[in-house]
């Protein structure tokens, strides 16, 4: 059949009528699709991003108040998008473990479920260490998801122990040579330690004694770093002194005898406060005492060395009578 305009006209209210059904059927599908989508959004962005909390001043921790056995540890509290007093927080400590990663952590089985803190915490006092160790100490916080981060780890040593002994009986002939004085005194010393002390440190001895005006007691931390603020006992784990400062300032608590150090004289060398005596070392202590030619009568002075007393309790422990060099008095060894 052919159709002809007359017959299209006719017709022509009905596919308008058609065309804008189909529009309005498109508009409301669309509508309905972006409906959806924008809910779909909506409810996306409300849901919470799974985030780790973040450690407070950089993750920096804080030692304090290092004793023998114990340290303060402060920390700065942790940001999170969960409320600050629902994070938890737990301090791990470790001798041989740097602590750097929480996978380490973890792994090594340092986080306890039951040592989380009840609430967000800022400081924590460690007990219970061991004197003159080396400590690693790391946070951990934790939010409600369980999501843990660590701060940055720190390291430090408790306080140590200094050890007073005699290593044994000497004349006032100990070294060969004042050049090597120092060494071979230090050697007798250490002989001592490692055959009869096997109980005390044995990484570091020196001879307490003054071998000359630059070589003395006193000057023993500068020389060889003996931690100045470590108490001094002896190897009976008596005290003796509660720090350098305290053992050269005149007086000790007990006397060397009652405090198992030595049961007579010893070599110190040195003047009250510990600096050398260097008319009484027996000459930077290379020899005894000389005797006289009966052949020339010739006098020869008798050398003679400073003692310290085993007896005193004040400034005569260190710097009391000269004695002849031929004399046999302890020589005090340090260690730490």
């Amino acid at each position: 059949m052919l159709y002809t305009f007359k017959h299209l006209y006719l017709r022509l209210p009905y596919i308008t009528i058609i065309i804008i059904g189909i529009f309005y059927f498109i508009s409301c599908t669309d509508d309905s699709f972006n409906n959806i989508i924008n809910h779909e959004n909506a409810y996306n962005n409300n849901i919470p991003e799974n985030t780790v909390p973040a450690p407070g001043n950089n993750g920096l921790l804080i030692v304090t108040n290092i004793t023998q056995n114990s340290a303060k540890i402060q920390w700065t509290l942790a940001t999170d998008n969960s409320p600050a007093e629902l994070l938890q927080y737990q301090i791990v400590v470790s001798q041989t473990l740097t602590l750097f990663s929480l996978e380490e952590i973890i792994q090594s089985g340092l986080l306890k479920e039951d040592n989380w803190s009840i609430g967000p915490v800022n400081e924590y006092t460690i007990t219970n260490l061991l004197f003159g160790k080396q400590y690693f100490i790391n946070v951990c916080v934790r939010d409600p998801d369980n999501n843990i981060s660590i701060y940055y780890p720190i390291t430090f040593t408790t306080i140590g122990r200094i050890y007073l002994f005699s290593a044994g009986t000497y004349s006032g002939a100990m070294a060969s040579s004042s050049n090597t004085a120092r060494q071979e005194i230090n050697e007798l010393v250490h002989k001592a330690l490692i055959s009869k002390y096997s109980n005390l440190p044995q990484d570091n001895h020196v001879a307490f004694i003054s071998i000359d005006s630059i070589d003395a007691i006193k000057n023993i931390p500068e020389h060889y770093r003996v931690p100045t603020n470590w108490p001094i006992y002896s190897s009976t784990d008596n005290i003796i002194a509660y720090n350098w400062d305290d053992l050269l300032d005149g007086t000790i608590i007990d006397q060397l005898q009652n405090l198992g150090v030595c049961d007579s004289y010893w070599w110190s060398g040195s003047l009250h406060d510990g600096s050398c005596d260097t008319e009484y070392n027996c000459n930077n202590w290379t020899s005894t005492t000389l005797t006289s030619s009966t052949s020339t009568l010739m006098v020869i002075p008798v050398l003679t060395g400073r003692s310290g007393a085993h007896n005193r309790t004040n400034y005569e422990w260190i710097f009391s009578n000269d004695r002849n060099c031929n004399d046999t008095l302890h020589l005090i060894g340090l260690c730490w």
